[in-house]
């Protein structure tokens, strides 16, 4: 999976170039009218996700960051790898006679809606829209061939959010993962599919 967390790393500094922009006030003319940016910023925020795969408990651990816009609207990206040992059931196994385990990542662009952004205890809603893959993998093989495959998701959810200090948020809440389009040997995207009880810590520039 080296390629799913060369992906996510790429995310993660697409995101962080994105809370180097700072603008001023300026006007937009749009097809819905003039959009007037009062105030940017941006974050970047490490999460972990409590979820399950095949009813089994799975840990994800990633992050998420993007563009702030008048402490409203998020728009950036955020990545996720599964990185507690998920032993695959011996009947699912491409290979009966080794211990395999699952191995998963995924990541896509985030858009994120925040209401009463300057109240100390607020609520927030985001999607994440984008691909991964999961594969059976043996540690210390080398030429064990894998059954893997690639997939799309689509993960909204719901979040409370604590203004701790002026640079650091932290949000909670609960999130549902939709997979499509998995073809690895012995998992369905009904298996993969979950809900999940997230966390993050923000850090970055919310004024």
């Amino acid at each position: 999976m080296k390629m799913y967390r060369n992906i996510l790393s790429l995310i993660l500094i697409c995101c962080l170039s994105t809370t180097l922009w700072a603008q001023e006030e300026s006007e937009q003319e749009t097809l819905f009218g003039d959009f007037t940016i009062t105030n940017s910023g941006g974050y970047l925020a490490p999460s972990v996700k409590l979820s399950a795969i095949e009813g089994d408990f799975a840990t994800f651990f990633g992050g998420k960051g993007g563009w702030l816009i008048n402490k409203k609207f998020m728009i950036g990206g955020g990545g996720y790898s599964l990185i507690n040992n998920l032993d695959v059931a011996p009947e699912n196994r491409v290979d009966p006679n080794l211990d395999l385990h699952y191995d998963m990542g995924y990541g896509g662009f985030m858009f994120e809606y925040i209401v009463n952004s300057d109240r100390i205890l607020h609520l927030l809603s985001n999607v994440l829209i984008g691909g991964g893959g999961i594969e059976q993998d043996y540690e210390g093989v080398g030429d064990f061939e894998s059954s893997k495959s690639n997939f799309f998701v689509f993960e909204p959810g719901a979040h409370l959010e604590v203004n701790v200090a002026p640079f650091f948020r932290v949000s909670g809440g609960v999130t549902y993962r939709l997979i499509s389009g998995s073809d690895t040997f012995g998992i369905t995207d009904s298996n993969l599919s979950s809900m999940s009880v997230a966390l993050s810590l923000k850090f970055g520039n919310f004024d």
